[in-house]
This record gives structure tokens, sequence and C-alpha cells, in this order.
């Protein structure tokens, strides 16, 4: 057994295409999981096993964690980034520093090949991923509505057609692409991640009906399912939203319009949906459409200067980071980060700082949605020089909450 406080001593390596369904067991059984087959068939096509990483303990994979090599919309554009999975530690091998040991090689990995100056990850507890680095910097919102109480302002034209998801993908892929390309913080579906989103086996729809599709071709779509219910001797279903894409506001109204409107139905539930989502905007009762919002998307600066440097910004500032950063040393230091309006300049310097920030601050506004005079108001960021918070603040803010609606 591995000794308590030995994981740094312990190796961590590559697992080999043989070990993923020990790596998957133990994953899984870090959150109390049975893997079935049905499941590690699923895991191996996206796993990608050279970027997946393991502790043993006596040949057995006790602790491991992956990459996902994928690509993000930023402000301003796009840009690959490491996308953090499958993280997990046996219960027998908690509190040893096995996850402290993983985050440090994987970091290390990303960092030495270069090409990926983010990472970025869903926690399954947010108080985990501080501490090496990742700052909350997206929300997501829970929608949970009564559909008697909700009507769209303005009557549609547009109706939906109604497919099998695995049919629809053609037609949803470019709706997809339209919102990503303005979306901070969505993620590109080439590859498996098509299938992967519309994956929809029976033992996991609690009761719900199969997952279906509805699509106003070059519009906006809808992936949902209903949940049959009779309550006092009527139909009172839910439905179960997994995703709404809209392209232009005729198609958001008229999807909405057709989700709101289906017969036999009172309620609806949408979890992971946009932070600022417009939906109350849409329909005759504001009140009856409340939202819960929470953490979603934790971000990474794993190198700031070309980090900072591949994102557009709000308005031209230029600016002096004081970067404090634990668990990235490299990080550390001051860097002078400038915006003409086209064009990002970032690199070390020796000039007075304006503001000092951590590497978790910077991750947390990296996408336009946490805001720095939040931070600042928090006591996570510090202004050095008078005028600094508010000019940086309003620059890396976007027009658009960003938003993932997987979770990858």
């Amino acid at each position: 057994m591995i000794p308590i406080g030995m994981a740094g001593q312990h190796k961590v390596d590559t697992i080999t295409a043989d070990e993923i369904p020990a790596f998957v067991a133990a994953v899984e059984g870090a959150f109390h999981e049975d893997p079935t087959s049905e499941d590690i068939e699923r895991i191996t096509k996206k796993l990608e096993v050279d970027r997946t990483l393991a502790v043993r303990d006596g040949g057995n994979v006790v602790a491991g964690t992956s990459i996902y090599s994928r690509r993000m919309t930023v402000p301003g554009g796009e840009l690959p980034f490491a996308g953090v999975t499958q993280v997990g530690v046996l219960p027998t091998h908690r509190r040893r520093g096995l996850l402290t040991a993983l985050m440090r090689r994987q970091l290390d990995d990303v960092r030495a090949a270069g090409n990926e100056p983010i990472a970025a990850l869903w926690a399954a507890e947010g108080a985990i991923y501080g501490r090496f680095g990742y700052g909350m910097a997206a929300l997501a919102a829970n929608i949970d509505v009564n559909t008697a109480e909700l009507r769209v302002r303005t009557p549609t034209t547009l109706r939906p057609r109604l497919l099998a998801p695995a049919d629809a993908v053609d037609a949803m892929g470019p709706i997809h692409a339209a919102v990503r390309r303005t979306t901070p913080g969505m993620i590109d579906r080439d590859g498996p991640w098509w299938e992967v989103r519309i994956h929809d086996p029976e033992r996991e729809r609690d009761g719900a009906s199969a997952l279906r599709a509805a699509v106003i071709d070059d519009a906006a779509y809808a992936l949902y399912a209903v949940k049959s219910k009779v309550e006092e001797w009527r139909f009172a279903s839910e439905v179960v939203v997994r995703e709404v894409m809209a392209a232009t506001p005729e198609g958001y109204a008229a999807i909405w319009d057709f989700l709101l409107s289906l017969d036999l139905t009172r309620r609806l539930q949408y979890e992971i949906a946009p932070s600022d989502d417009p939906l109350m905007h849409l329909v005759t009762e504001p009140q009856a459409v409340p939202m819960r919002v929470g953490e979603a998307l934790w971000v990474r600066l794993v190198d700031v200067p070309p980090a900072l440097r591949e994102r557009a910004y709000a308005a031209p500032f230029e600016v002096v980071f004081e970067v404090e950063d634990g668990f990235c040393p490299w990080n550390a230091g001051r860097f002078a980060l400038r915006w003409d309006g086209e064009t990002a300049s970032c690199a070390p310097t020796s000039l007075p700082a304006g503001l000092a920030v951590s590497a978790t601050d910077l991750g947390a506004a990296y996408l336009g949605g946490t805001t720095l005079t939040s931070l600042a108001r928090a006591g996570r960021v510090t202004e050095l020089r008078t005028g600094a918070l508010a000019a940086t603040s309003r620059a890396f803010r976007g027009d658009v909450a960003p938003w993932c609606p997987e979770i990858f």
C-alpha cells in the first residue's frame, strides 16, 4: 500500500490501452459507481490513452486523470485547450496526495507540449481545484417552470421537424457552430463528440422517454425528452431539456414556443442553461421563469502570456499584472498586457504593477464572465495603481456570458 504522505514519491505515468478497463473502474469507483461493459466501451471511444495518467499501487490503478484535446471559444476567437476529465482517486487512497501528484504531472505535460495555453474542467467539488490554479469562469442556470403559466410574447410561424437525434446531427451541427462562434466557453464537437452528446441509454433516463430532436432548419434545435406523469387524473408530464441552440432570434422564439406548448405537459426543466438565457424576456410573465444559477466551467491559465495574447478585449487598455501562482511557478511575476483594439501583446516586464492577481483569478476572469471588479470586492484582486481595476475589468468583460452546455 502507498504510505500516507508518500504520493509525491509514487510514480505517475500514462496508461496502456489494455489498462483502460482498470482505469475506468478506478475513476468510476471514486464516484461510487460500477461501470458496465457499455460504459467502458463508450469511454474507450473518446479516451486519449497517451494523455491519460494513473497512479498504481501493487500494479493496480488506484487514481487517474485524463485530457481531451478540444477547442474552446474565447472572446474574439477560439483556441486549443486541455479538457481535464476522468479525475478520481479510490476511497481507499484518499488524503495521500495522489490527486496533487496527478495534477502536477498533468500541468507539466501540458506546458511542455506548448500548444494549449489554458486547461478547463468541470469540478465535482469546487473547493478542490482552486488550489491547482483553476478559477470559476462560467456559470450555468437551472430553469424549472410551470409551462401552463408561460406564453411567448410574439407568435411565430416557424415550426420544427421532429427527428431521432442521430438523424438530426447534420442539421444541428451548423446551428451549434453558429452559436459557438459567439459564445465563450463552448467547445467543438468534432470526432466522437456528437455521438457523446446524444448518448441516451435507457438505464439513465429516470423514467423519461427516449431523447428527441426538434429542429428548425438553419435556425434552432432542442434536444429533449418527456417524463410521463399523471396528477389528479390528468396528464402532468414534464419536459426534460438537454440542450437548446438558436442561431437567430426568430429560431429562439419558435423553439421555445414549441417546448412550452407540448401537449399533456405541465412542467419543463432545463439544467445547464446559459446563465444569461433570455427566456424571461421572451414570455409574457417573466416572474414565472425562476433561474437558479451555479458554478459550471473552471479555467486554468497554463501559460499566462500566450493565454492573454490569444483572446480579444472589449476596449483598448494596458495593465501590468503581478501574478501569484504557487502551483505553476513559471507563471509567477509581472506581465505587461496591452490591447490596441486589434492585437494583444503580453510579456514579462519590470514595470510597476497595476493589479495583483493570482492565476486562479485570471482563470476566473478569462472568458469574460467573472469580473475582476467582483473578485476585488471579494478581496481576491488588489488594485495597485488607481484606475487600473476599472479599466481592466471592463476590457476583460464580454458581451455574452460564457457558457459550456456539456460536461466533458
